[in-house]
C-alpha cells in the first residue's frame, strides 16, 4: 500500500514539474508581437530586451514567425555586431532563399569582412589570408547579385562591378547580365509571418 501511495505521489510530482517546464506558445507569440511593435516604433532598446526573452523559446513560434524573428535579430545586430547579424540573416536566407533584403544585408556584411581580410593580406600576405579575402568577396558578390536582380540599384551594381575587378574575375563580370536575369525570378520582398 505504501508503495502505491509513493508511486502516485511521484507521478503527481513529475506531472507538476513537466507542466512547469512547458513553454506557453501564446505568451511567446505575444512577446513576438511586442518585438514587432518595438521595431515598428523604433524602440531598439525595448526590442533587444524582448528579443532576449524570446531567444530560449524560439521553437514555440510558428515557422514563418521564427524566420521573421531571425530577420529582426539580424537588423538589431547589423550595426554593432555584424558577425552575430550574419548568423541570423543566414538563417533567414536558408528558409526564404529569395528574400533579397537579407541578401543585401549579408552582401554588405561580407564586404566589411572582405575589407578586414584585405588589411590582413596587406599586413601579412599568405595563401590563407588571400583565400579568406577572395572568399569573403565572392560571398559578398553572390548576395549582392541576388539583391541587384530583385531591386536594381546603380550603387549596388557599381559595388558588384568593383568587387569583380578587385579579384580580377573578368569572366564573372562578363556573365553578370545572364545571372541577374536568372536571379530575378521569384524575388521575395516581404516575409510572411503566418
Amino acid at each position: 500500500m505504501l508503495k502505491r501511495v509513493m508511486f502516485c505521489v511521484m507521478i503527481l510530482l513529475c506531472g507538476t514539474f513537466a507542466k512547469a517546464q512547458t513553454v506557453d506558445s501564446a505568451a511567446v507569440f505575444d512577446s513576438y508581437l511586442d518585438l514587432n511593435m518595438a521595431m515598428f516604433e523604433g524602440n531598439t532598446d525595448n526590442a533587444e530586451r524582448v528579443s532576449e526573452q524570446i531567444m530560449a523559446d524560439t521553437a514555440a513560434l510558428p515557422p514563418k514567425a521564427r524566420v521573421n524573428y531571425y530577420n529582426i535579430l539580424g537588423k538589431l545586430y547589423e550595426e554593432r555586431q555584424p558577425a552575430e547579424a550574419k548568423v541570423y540573416y543566414e538563417r533567414v536566407v536558408a528558409h526564404v532563399p529569395n528574400y533579397y533584403v537579407a541578401h543585401l544585408a549579408l552582401g554588405y556584411i561580407y564586404i566589411k569582412e572582405a575589407e578586414d581580410n584585405e588589411k590582413k593580406v596587406q599586413a601579412n600576405s599568405t595563401p590563407d589570408t588571400r583565400w579568406a579575402h577572395i572568399t569573403s568577396v565572392k560571398k559578398a558578390i553572390a548576395h549582392l547579385e541576388k539583391a541587384q536582380a530583385c531591386d536594381p540599384n546603380e550603387d549596388t551594381m557599381n559595388t558588384i562591378t568593383s568587387l569583380y575587378k578587385k579579384i580580377n574575375d573578368t569572366a564573372g563580370l562578363a556573365g553578370i547580365k545572364a545571372r541577374l536575369a536568372t536571379l530575378a525570378k521569384n524575388c521575395v520582398d516581404l516575409l510572411e509571418t503566418q
